[in-house]
């Protein structure tokens, strides 16, 4: 009688604490860092909630909404997000741990044709043969269009302020006044036949913009490799030419704060995995 008693009390205690882990990990909330509201970035996050929530693992996926990677890799290094997605340049900066490339963006360098006379590839646009400034929109504060420039700058600042004025303005919002010659040229990161450079490329934009090789060979380092972009891919855009265009490969990352691993291992573990699973399809060009 007294063993029963015993076996009945140690499986009493052990049903009450799987019921206490369960409640406290059904109050887990496990933040992703996602970007700005309705952008790339932000889609993974979003089509990971219904996932992770359908495993019934006791915690749930929050998509918290950024100014985009360098955003991401702050809040992620302070512990405000558990999980991000950035340039790999940018997290292998701050040495936060890195999970696996979610998917590729490539620089696109748009340049009005007469402004920059007829630049073929970025050594052109130099203040030595333009004879000025050449005024890029690199992108918004925190996107990783003006992360992945200012990068660029550091491994070669032949392209930093003696050379080029820069404005934090988007590709979308740029394009236009390219086209307008009141911009010299627009610079975008982005998978390729992005909506952006989609609407770029409409018949007739061959007789006043041009896709701009991004090779320089200082650009080739431990974290982007040159991508040759297929003459087919923007028909206007690259209209006249007899060759492909080569850029530059952009990893964006799915990172983490150290701490998730054993704070939290199960839920680490979903949602890291899943992301790798379905993040290529998500971002599939």
């Amino acid at each position: 009688m007294r063993r029963t008693i015993s076996i009945t009390f140690s499986f009493a205690v052990l049903l009450s604490a799987t019921f206490s882990f369960a409640e406290d990990s059904k109050a887990a909330v496990v933040k992703f860092c996602g970007g700005p509201k309705g952008l790339s970035y932000e889609k993974l996050p979003n089509a990971l909630k219904p996932i992770v929530s359908g495993f019934g693992l006791g915690f749930t996926l929050e998509t918290v909404e950024t100014k985009g990677g360098d955003e991401n890799v702050e809040k992620v290094a302070k512990g405000e997000c558990d999980f991000g997605l950035a340039p790999n340049k940018l997290v292998n900066k701050h040495k936060l741990p890195i999970d696996g490339v979610v998917f590729h963006s490539y620089a696109h360098l748009v340049c009005n044709q007469e402004r920059t006379k007829g630049a073929k590839e970025i050594s052109d646009l130099l203040q030595g043969k333009q004879g000025r400034k050449i005024q890029v929109a690199v992108g918004d504060v925190g996107s990783a269009s003006k992360i992945v420039w200012d990068s660029l700058v550091d491994l070669d600042n032949d392209f930093g302020p003696n050379n080029f004025a820069t404005m934090p303005v988007s590709f979308t919002k740029a394009i236009p006044l390219v086209m307008k010659g009141q911009y010299d040229c627009a610079w975008t990161v982005s998978g390729m036949g992005s909506p952006a450079l989609k609407a770029a490329d409409y018949p007739g934009s061959a007789k006043v913009l041009r896709l701009v090789e991004v090779n320089d060979g200082d650009f080739n380092d431990d974290d982007y490799d040159f991508f040759v972009i297929p003459k087919t891919s923007y028909p206007n855009l690259q209209s006249g030419w007899f060759k492909d265009v080569k850029t530059i490969d952009v990893p964006v990352v799915l990172f983490h704060r150290k701490e998730i691993q054993t704070e939290n291992p199960v839920a680490y573990g979903a949602v890291s995995g899943e992301a790798l699973r379905v993040g290529p399809d998500i971002f599939k060009e």
